[in-house]
This record gives structure tokens, C-alpha cells and sequence, in this order.
């Protein structure tokens, strides 16, 4: 086995980022899995993310004024599914996620400042890092999980 890259490194903890931020609504509260696989595909993709709202809008009411976004989504959440597989293998060999019956949380591993900052961080990777703190805290917000996924076109 090969040693992760770098940009593996930074997936991980960008789910771990994701996981954080549902989790300001209750510590109890762990991920979805299936949510876990919708969080890079957006992060990742510069004018999805240019264009998230606030935390006010609902992703049901965001989808629909954005059917762009939606048409390509599905295959980009397709393209990735095996990225974020391993980026939460990485992150769960690293303590920075862990996996509950319940979904997706963030490990016991301690940063400060959490996400890490490192010097090699671009204002790109920033961006992703607050994008997917944002999207943690935004899926909560809708009541349905099937909603979302069959809104977007993603089957689990």
C-alpha cells in the first residue's frame, strides 16, 4: 500500500470538518453515511461552493433554484464515491473520524486549531475547509435524508 497524498490528507479532514459542523446542532449527532458522500462533491467544486447560501436557506429550496447544479451532481457524487470511501479509511486509521452505527463522526485525534492549519494551505483549501463546516451544518436542517438524495439524483 502507498502512503496517502497530501490532497487525501486534506479529503479526510474536510469530512472531519463536515462531521464537526452537524455536530454543533447536538454532540449526540453523528453524520449519515449517505450525507458523508454528498459533502465533497460539493466542497470540491469551486462554483457549487461559490454559490452555497446561509445557513437560513433550506438544501430543498437551494436545489431547486440551482437545477445546474443538480443535473451534474450525480455523476460527480458517482466519480468520487470510492475518493470519499478512502478518505474516511484514512480518516478513521488516523483517530480523526470514527464510524458509529449511527453515521460519521469526528475522532478522538485533538487539533488546535481544528481543522489543522498548515502553511502549504491555499486560500482554495480554506475555502473548502469553511464550505464543508457549512454543509454539516446545513444538512440537518433538512427533515428528510431521501429528500435530499433524490433531489440531487443520488440513489445510496
Amino acid at each position: 500500500m502507498t502512503s496517502p497524498s497530501a490532497n487525501q490528507w486534506v479529503l479526510s479532514l474536510l469530512l472531519r470538518a463536515a462531521c464537526r459542523g452537524y455536530q454543533e446542532g447536538g454532540e449526540s449527532r453523528a453524520l449519515p453515511f449517505a450525507h458523508s458522500f454528498l459533502v465533497l462533491p460539493i466542497v470540491l467544486n469551486a462554483r457549487m461552493r461559490g454559490a452555497l447560501p446561509t445557513l437560513k436557506t433550506r438544501m430543498t429550496t437551494w436545489v431547486t433554484a440551482h437545477p445546474e447544479y443538480a443535473a451534474e451532481f450525480a455523476d460527480r457524487c458517482r466519480e468520487l464515491v470510492d475518493t470519499t470511501r478512502e478518505a474516511i479509511q484514512l480518516g478513521c486509521a488516523q483517530d480523526w473520524l470514527a464510524i458509529s452505527r449511527d453515521g460519521l463522526r469526528p475522532g478522538p485525534h485533538k487539533f488546535r486549531p481544528d481543522p489543522p492549519r498548515l502553511e502549504t494551505d491555499t486560500a482554495d483549501v480554506r475555502d473548502c475547509y469553511e464550505a464543508a463546516r457549512f454543509i454539516g451544518r446545513w444538512l440537518p436542517k433538512d427533515d428528510r435524508q431521501s429528500t435530499i438524495l433524490s433531489m440531487l439524483g443520488v440513489t445510496p
